[in-house]
């Protein structure tokens, strides 16, 4: 496989924010061919399973959530990705490139996935410290260039006939704008979310919502009254360019970390935030509660 890597503290800022009826608006994008898959974090919520193995090795369905992941890419057509990784997780690295053999790591070496992966082009960016999922995405600005892309979250599974990819680009290429993943939620599953990303949305058309308001994230656990049902954001999206742009809006008030949250509230005010709502079982694998359930799923399925 093609591959390149990139350390950056910081991404460059040589874009201005363009605002409403700005030049990305007049694109119509018919494909996405790019992915960034932001894997830099530390796995906090997964604390006591991470202390070894980077969040995104851990297995579920007897391959590791990154796995799920590229998969899920290949499955949808796309083949170049960025992955923003960290210089503590060099076994992620090595997972992705195929440059280990058992039993260094607790699967089988799959060869029909590194037969894809030689088909693909890989990019890797370290981000030296953590500074949030935005910043993490926005070291991706000089791959991604002028064109959309899609970014999930390898922690985010989704396991339906028809890849999260695939559904959220359907999307995309009706209306050609932003789009995120979006999941309707009851109370029996809300233990396996984090509190964050509650939508108000107006419907467009069966699949399609205009959101118009998306929740901060919350300490407190997520909950739903018995006999409701929330809408809630899910599983990264497709964005056109001008997600850098917001960043660099947003950077110089940020404290600490760099969000997506306030992106896609940023986006949401200029309405230019569409939501998909994505067919298939849903698990916030990034949370103890929901990674159990998801290998517990995963397991049954095999």
């Amino acid at each position: 496989m093609p591959l390149r890597e990139k350390a950056s503290n910081a991404c460059a800022v040589d874009g201005v924010f363009l605002g409403n009826g700005g030049v990305y608006d007049n694109f119509m994008f018919k494909s996405v061919k790019k992915a960034v898959i932001p894997a830099a974090g530390r796995g906090t919520r997964l604390r006591s399973l991470t202390r070894h193995m980077p969040k995104e090795l851990l297995p579920v369905g007897a391959k590791p959530m990154i796995q799920h992941t590229l998969e899920m890419y290949i499955s949808s057509g796309i083949c170049r990705f960025c992955i923003i990784t960290s210089p503590r997780k060099p076994m992620l690295k090595a997972f992705i490139t195929g440059n280990w053999k058992p039993p260094a790591l607790p699967y089988h070496r799959d060869a029909e996935l590194y037969r894809k992966l030689q088909e693909c082009e890989i990019t890797f960016i370290t981000q030296d410290k953590p500074r949030g999922v935005a910043d993490a995405v926005s070291l991706a600005r000089d791959f991604v260039g002028n064109e959309p892309f899609a970014c999930t979250m390898p922690d985010c599974l989704l396991f339906s006939p028809t890849p999260l990819a695939k559904q959220l680009m359907a999307v995309f290429e009706k209306h050609g704008q932003n789009v995120i993943g979006t999941i309707m939620i009851t109370g029996d599953d809300a233990r396996r979310f984090g509190n964050v990303g509650v939508l108000q949305a107006e419907r467009l058309d069966n699949q399609s919502f205009r959101i118009t308001s998306l929740s901060d994230k919350k300490r407190e656990p997520l909950s739903v009254s018995p006999g409701a049902v929330i809408h809630k954001g899910f599983g990264g999206g497709i964005y056109l360019p001008e997600y850098f742009d917001m960043v660099e809006l947003l950077r110089p008030g940020a404290e600490g970390e760099i969000d997506d949250v306030p992106i896609h509230q940023l986006l949401i005010s200029k309405g230019k935030l569409l939501g998909a709502l994505l067919e298939g079982k849903a698990f916030d694998a990034g949370n103890l509660p929901g990674f159990r359930a998801a290998v517990h799923y995963a397991g049954r399925r095999m």
